[in-house]
């Protein structure tokens, strides 16, 4: 990457982060309900308390979870200033039926579903933890153009997700715990090197599989591993850094996809300087 666009993404990615700062005071969350497919889908929205989105994110959760699972994730999200839509996957067995509910719910966000003014694709990112890493990646091959998709240990047991991340076209990050049977020995990196613009895999030393939801259950830690806060929290810490980082170079072609549209004389770009750095709680 040109060192010119680096510079840029970073310095829109503290924009983000100081946007972020600002918005800790307070989140909101809501339940509400939406048809996807003919059947009624629970979907929990996280608002930040103040000021405009820098973007949206879909987060899926893993096999026979719930949305309540990536509770912390939603509000974390949303401290950041991102817009999380965390919904009930409609089906235990039918893998490939999540990936199509994933992108009907895109699609219904795009025309301005669930309270939320119509959202642009380009400034919407994909999140699943494990069998939700596939579903939206699944999803992500069938939507062109959105901001990235974010994989969270992500498990594919039906040998199809290489060939949905091999048609991904937006840039992806993936982090991953240590190897254990729920994630089928770390099979997420097959995922990851089927993604043709793998921005990063970061794996997280000491974390289980379900370290990737917060909260957690026993019945999680009884057939995964056990999990702690530290853990927990440094997962949710890196999702939220790479829901930002994609945003924000999503932002940045945008801007300079405006600029070269007005021409010679369209005007330069331009982003606001950063107020602050990243909040030391975000740190690795």
């Amino acid at each position: 990457m040109p060192r010119l666009v680096r510079t840029t993404l970073l310095a829109a990615l503290l924009v983000c982060a100081a946007h972020a700062t600002a918005q800790t005071a307070g989140t909101l969350g809501r339940t509400t309900a939406i048809e996807i497919d003919g059947r009624p889908m629970q979907v929990d929205v996280y608002l930040p308390g103040a000021g405009e989105p820098v973007g949206y994110a879909i987060v899926a959760h893993g096999w026979t979870r719930s949305r309540e699972r990536h509770r912390d994730a939603g509000r974390a999200l949303a401290e950041a200033g991102v817009v999380a839509v965390i919904p009930d996957l409609p089906n235990v067995i039918d893998l490939w039926g999540n990936g199509s509910a994933i992108v009907e719910l895109a699609q219904r966000l795009e025309q301005g579903a669930l309270g939320l003014p119509p959202v642009e694709r380009s400034s919407l990112v994909l999140i699943g933890t494990s069998a939700g890493g596939l579903a939206t990646v699944l999803a992500g091959s069938k939507l062109p153009g959105i901001a990235g998709w974010v994989g969270l240990d992500p498990v594919d047991r039906t040998g199809t997700g290489m060939y949905a991340a091999s048609k991904l076209d937006a840039p992806a990050i993936v982090l991953l715990g240590d190897a254990s049977a729920c994630n089928l020995f770390g099979s997420g990196r097959t995922l990851a090197w089927s993604v043709p613009h793998l921005l990063r895999t970061r794996k997280i030393e000491g974390a289980s599989h379900c370290d990737f939801e917060s909260p957690t259950n026993s019945f999680c830690t009884r057939m995964c591993g056990g999990s702690s806060r530290e853990m927990q929290l440094a997962a949710r810490n890196e999702t939220v850094l790479a829901a930002l980082e994609l945003l924000a170079a999503a932002r940045v072609a945008r801007v300079g996809e405006a600029r070269v549209a007005g021409g010679p004389g369209g005007a330069a770009l331009a982003l606001p300087a950063p107020a602050v750095a990243v909040p030391p709680s975000w740190t690795p």
